[in-house]
């Protein structure tokens, strides 16, 4: 069988992530993940970069002290995130990243316009005209495992998200977290910036209404837009079928 290259197999996935190939197949049988194909007499194994974010949100709550059936409800969407959340309060300094995450996955600020400061971070850039949503995603996922087969992936920081001019919405920059050492083709090293944003609990469709809200703010309360925006995917498709749980955030950079 021709496996399509952008599959991995368990071996290549094992190695990216960090993990043995006895977890991985622990997560199948626990139901957390299922091979996108299964071939041959000997059952070989190949997954998208869907199932690879899967299993990174999966290592992370682990991580964080939850057990394998905590997880699984927790991607079913039955799980009661507040204690968790206030648990994940008495480690702020060590993952912030990961209570931030759970705040807006808990909805409790679904609408708050925040200022934030975005940190300097080094990424896998490339810049693409696209317009519709289907190709923005297949190309981030090509972008995604391009840097990880090249570079590997920065855990530590938010790994995808899309820039782009506001004078020019389809003229995209696909974006991927990479390890900070890195140097190379398509490798950039993003400075610290002032930003607002909200996080968006819904389909991808709707984000364009969340930047004009934002031009909106920055107007009424006299900010300066630098002229782009990103879009940080926080949980999405590999997490859930349903749109509504998608969370994104949307960044609108500012002057200091």
């Amino acid at each position: 069988m021709n496996v399509e290259k952008n599959m991995f197999t368990i071996g290549e996935m094992a190695k990216s992530i960090g993990i043995t190939r006895k977890i991985i197949l622990n997560y199948e049988a626990k139901g957390l993940i299922t091979p996108d194909v299964k071939d041959g007499k000997n059952g070989n194994r190949y997954y998208t970069v869907d199932t690879f974010t899967k299993i990174r949100t999966v290592r992370i709550f682990q991580k964080l002290g939850l057990s394998l059936d905590e997880i699984h409800d927790y991607l079913d969407g039955k799980t009661d995130l507040l204690p968790l959340i206030r648990r994940l309060e008495a480690m702020r300094d060590e993952i912030n990243l990961n209570i931030e995450k759970l705040y807006e996955r808990a909805n409790t600020n679904l609408t708050q316009i925040k200022e934030i400061h975005i940190d300097k971070q080094t990424i896998y850039r490339r810049t693409f005209t696209t317009e519709s949503i289907l190709d923005k995603t297949n190309i981030l996922r090509d972008t995604a495992i391009l840097a990880m087969r090249e570079y590997g992936t920065d855990m530590t920081k938010r790994m995808y998200f899309l820039e782009y001019p506001l004078s020019a919405p389809n003229e995209i920059s696909y974006c991927v977290a990479v390890p900070s050492e890195s140097s190379g083709e398509h490798i950039v090293v993003l400075t610290p910036m002032r930003a607002i944003c909200i996080y968006h609990h819904g389909a991808y469709e709707e984000l364009p209404k969340v930047r004009e809200k934002l031009l909106s703010y920055a107007k009424e309360h006299n900010l300066t837009p630098l002229g782009m925006c990103r879009h940080t995917y926080l949980e999405g498709p590999p997490q859930h079928k349903d749109k509504k749980l998608f969370i994104t955030q949307v960044a609108l950079p500012i002057e200091e």
